[in-house]
This record gives structure tokens, C-alpha cells and sequence, in this order.
């Protein structure tokens, strides 16, 4: 049970760190990201458009606070010996969650492919990603790829731990 509670413990504080740095960082990550844009010879209209938005508002970090808590109240939980919670759910985590951290791994082909989609093939998201990037801190990327890491991976060894 101590590897059960270990890893919610830090997933709880992966999804606590994660939406505070991009409440942080994340203006000055879209003022870098429509000064490329504008760079590049297009609108910044252009990231609305296509819903490339690099703050983190209030509802985001409202939900991911709620996450972090939950995951904390099931470490809780599972150290008085009840994973009931968690066997309901970490799998929903373990999907919903896989599914929203590894679009922000993989944050560079999500940009293309919703530019491709929309239609706009002239930009390029590499650049656009790099200099939004660089507006947060050097420890940021790895602790976005440490949530993705045990959303999933942590995730299944907690349920087959419990197995």
C-alpha cells in the first residue's frame, strides 16, 4: 500500500504544481507565443481561432486543484486500508487523464493538427511552441511529462498494486 499512496501523493502534486505555473507563466507564454505569430506574418487572431490559449484560467485550475485533492483524499483513504475510491476512480483517471496530459506532451503535433484541420498549413507550430516554451521555467516540461508519466503508467501500477 506505501507505492499506492506514494505515487497519488506525487500525481496530486503534479496536478497541483502543473496549473500554478501556468497561472504563472502563462501570459507571458502568450505574449511569446503572438509575438512569433506576428513574426510569422500572421494575426494573432489566428491563435483564437484555432483555441491556442496558453494561460491557465480559472476554470482549469479550479479542476485540476479538485484532482489534486481527490488524489490526496484517496491516498488518505487507501492508508486506513479502503481503495474502494480508488478501484471506482483511478481508471477514470487513468483514461481522462492519459488523454488530457498527452495532448500536452505531444503539444507540438496537437498544434499541427489543429492548424492542418482548420486549414492553416503556413505556420510554423514548432517555432510557436518553442517561443511560448521559453516563457516558463527550464523545470516546467518535465514536470508536465512526470504528471503524464503517473496519470498513466502510475496510474496502472496503483491498480495492480491494489490487484
Amino acid at each position: 500500500m506505501p507505492t499506492v499512496v506514494t505515487l497519488q501523493l506525487l500525481l496530486a502534486l503534479t496536478y497541483l504544481l502543473v496549473p500554478l505555473a501556468g497561472h504563472r507563466y502563462g501570459s507571458a507564454a502568450q505574449q511569446a507565443a503572438d509575438t512569433e505569430i506576428q513574426r510569422q506574418g500572421r494575426d494573432r487572431a489566428v491563435l483564437v481561432k484555432n483555441g491556442l490559449d496558453f494561460t491557465a484560467g480559472t476554470a482549469s485550475v479550479a479542476v485540476s486543484m479538485a484532482i489534486a485533492l481527490g488524489l490526496a483524499a484517496l491516498a488518505v483513504l487507501n492508508l486506513n486500508g479502503q481503495p474502494l475510491l480508488t478501484w471506482i476512480l483511478q481508471p477514470i483517471l487513468l483514461i481522462a487523464g492519459g488523454f488530457i496530459t498527452t495532448a500536452q506532451v505531444f503539444v507540438v503535433r496537437y498544434v499541427e493538427a489543429a492548424l492542418r484541420k482548420s486549414g492553416t498549413t503556413d505556420i510554423d507550430a514548432k517555432a510557436l511552441m518553442r517561443a511560448a516554451e521559453a516563457a516558463f521555467p527550464r523545470w516546467f516540461r518535465p514536470l508536465v511529462l512526470a504528471r503524464f508519466l503517473l496519470t498513466t503508467a502510475g496510474s496502472l501500477v496503483i491498480l495492480l498494486v491494489l490487484a
